[in-house]
């Protein structure tokens, strides 16, 4: 009867969900002054990678470039390696080589400010992509591209929100594992997350700590949190589907169990989480995926068209739990 209550719950959250997505600000932006677009002819792409430490990346990059490749347009692409110095060089260094449109995906939204400044020197429209620029639209870049990252955020508090109160908890001892500080998308997603969790008393954060986006660093942290709580955790939030997978690594293994002891959500929508929740052994994530470089590609050309660009393009993302998994399995990476 209780697992009864809860898949009603949740599936009435997902339909409401789906009703309020969150949307970046819309409306037509004024051509950024200075810039110069080019022939698509000419047209040299430089792609500024954060780093290739995830399946994520690895995936956005080959994207890029496969993408490219299928329009026909000249790409060069680098790797920060996570490293803001290195970033600020590479950006720098694609100048050089002549690329002409800037796409980069930033390792800090204000550190990244340097390598925007370099880019409009030369003239060079950017674009930012999956994650942000504290600049402004219109003047530091045209455009960001990306998941809207408080949605994901909000999604998920309110999906763990719906499972503790079908399970009848009135106090709920939660942890939040967070990815590199300093990003857009770690930002965003806390807030989001804390839109929700922040409104009810009932919620007592036990932990708030990066993990890195790293799926050991994330294991080890959660046996932490286990260890510290004597295993008196309700609800784990963590920022990537590879960190929650390495904490549900560390829950099984104190046994404790995903979706009776503890509820789990990420975000990212890999395949391997979709598969642990068709297993039991996450309980939800939501989508976020690396595969949008089409969309990057038609507002490129959209600027040499001379057409106007919304200072913000919000890719779409799904929230996916044991309801849904089947119907959007496809979307995994």
């Amino acid at each position: 009867m209780r697992k009864s209550r809860i898949s009603i719950v949740l599936l009435v959250l997902f339909v409401a969900i789906l009703g309020s997505a969150g949307l970046f600000a819309q409306g037509s932006q004024e051509s950024v002054e200075g810039i110069v677009w080019p022939k698509k002819a000419d047209l040299f792409v430089g792609f500024s990678q954060a780093d290739l430490s995830s399946t994520w990346r690895t995936v956005e990059s080959d994207n890029m470039k496969a993408e490219a490749d299928k329009r026909g347009y000249k790409i060069a692409i680098t790797n920060a390696e996570g490293d803001q110095e290195k970033q600020i060089s590479n950006v720098e260094s694609l100048l050089a080589q002549g690329c002409n449109v800037m796409v980069i995906v930033a390792i800090d939204a204000d550190g990244i400010q340097p390598a925007l400044d370099a880019c409009r020197e030369k003239n060079v429209p950017v674009i930012m992509k999956a994650r942000g620029s504290n600049g402004t639209a219109g003047v530091d870049f045209v455009t960001q591209i990306m998941s809207d990252f408080v949605f994901e955020g909000e999604t998920a508090g309110k999906w763990i929100d719906a499972a503790v109160t079908a399970k009848g908890l009135s106090s709920v001892n939660i942890a939040e594992i967070q990815g590199i500080i300093g990003g857009s998308d770690v930002r965003d997603r806390s807030q989001g997350f804390h839109n929700v969790i922040d409104k009810s008393s009932k919620y007592k954060l036990v932990s708030q700590q990066s993990a890195n986006w790293s799926r050991s660093e994330a294991q080890e942290l959660a046996q932490n949190i286990i260890q510290a709580t004597n295993g008196q955790i309700d609800a784990i939030y963590c920022h990537n589907d590879e960190m929650a997978l390495g904490v549900s690594t560390a829950l099984q293994a104190a046994g404790l169990v995903i979706n009776e002891d503890v509820f789990l959500v990420g975000v990212d929508g890999m395949l391997e989480a979709f598969d642990a929740i068709k297993s039991g052994k996450l309980s939800a994530t939501v989508t976020c995926s690396p595969k949008y470089a089409d969309t990057v590609f038609d507002a490129i050309e959209d600027g040499i068209d001379g057409m106007d660009i919304p200072p913000a393009i919000a890719v779409s993302d799904k929230l996916v739990d044991s309801t849904n998994v089947d119907e959007y399995y496809y979307l995994g990476f």
